[in-house]
């Protein structure tokens, strides 16, 4: 039986630590990235629980430089699914008015754009059905947004913009066997879930992570661009 390997970037806490420890659980081989200034004692603790299963790498989306050092250490990997896990919630404010230029680039470097850049240098590693996985979120609908006010405006912003480079990703790739999903993995209890601790979450990390790890399992040979979340609900654009 073939031995199924997955990649998770970010995955020193929250969701990406919760999706590793499932992964192993279910006997995958992991390769999970964290930030180069994280504390680890949770992902070493996994590391030592599963020392021929589980591989470990520093990385920051939004730092180009560190693109070339991690594909050249997976250079003879190939990885049944990549799962793009990593973002920031952004300015508690939130607003396009108060924000400023150095707070965009942030959230839409760490969002959007890094995640979009790195997957691209990663599809080589990506076998020929695998799948890549996007954290999105339910506030990156458009059509879905019926909200009488504006709330979230960065947050949102760049997770629609993630979900459109995730769709120009997968136009280049959709003539092949390959699938792309752009997951809400619910409003979940992890320090950015609650603005460490400020609001009160849906759901618990584990709620979230099986649920997301059955919906990939349910369409992660599906050949197409699904925008769903942990439920297994189509979310509109």
């Amino acid at each position: 039986m073939k031995q199924h390997s997955i990649l998770i970037v970010g995955a020193d806490k929250g969701l990406g630590l919760g999706l590793v420890e499932a992964y192993l659980q279910l006997g995958w081989n992991v390769f999970a990235t964290h930030l180069p200034t994280a504390e680890l004692v949770s992902l070493n603790a996994l590391s030592a629980a599963y020392p021929d299963r589980l591989a470990t790498g520093a990385l920051d989306v939004t730092e180009a430089s560190h693109i070339a050092p991690l594909i050249a250490r997976l250079a003879e990997s190939r990885f049944d699914i990549i799962f793009m896990v990593a973002g920031i919630y952004g300015p508690l404010h939130q607003s396009v008015m108060q924000a400023t230029d150095a707070e965009f680039r942030q959230i839409m470097m760490t969002n959007a754009f890094g995640p979009a850049r790195l997957a691209r240098h990663l599809l080589s590693l990506l076998e020929p059905e695998g799948a890549l996985v996007f954290m999105s979120s339910h506030r990156a609908s458009i059509a879905g947004y019926t909200e009488p006010v504006a709330a979230l405006e960065l947050y949102r912003a760049s997770k629609a913009a993630l979900n459109m480079l995730a769709r120009c990703l997968y136009m280049d790739i959709r003539q092949g066997n390959q699938t792309v999903i752009s997951l809400h993995p619910g409003w979940v209890d992890t320090s950015m879930g609650t603005l460490d601790g400020a609001v009160e979450a849906e759901i618990d990390v584990g709620t979230s992570v099986k649920g997301m790890l059955n919906v990939i399992e349910q369409h992660r040979h599906d050949k197409k661009h699904l925008f769903i979340d942990y439920e297994n609900r189509v979310w509109p654009w």
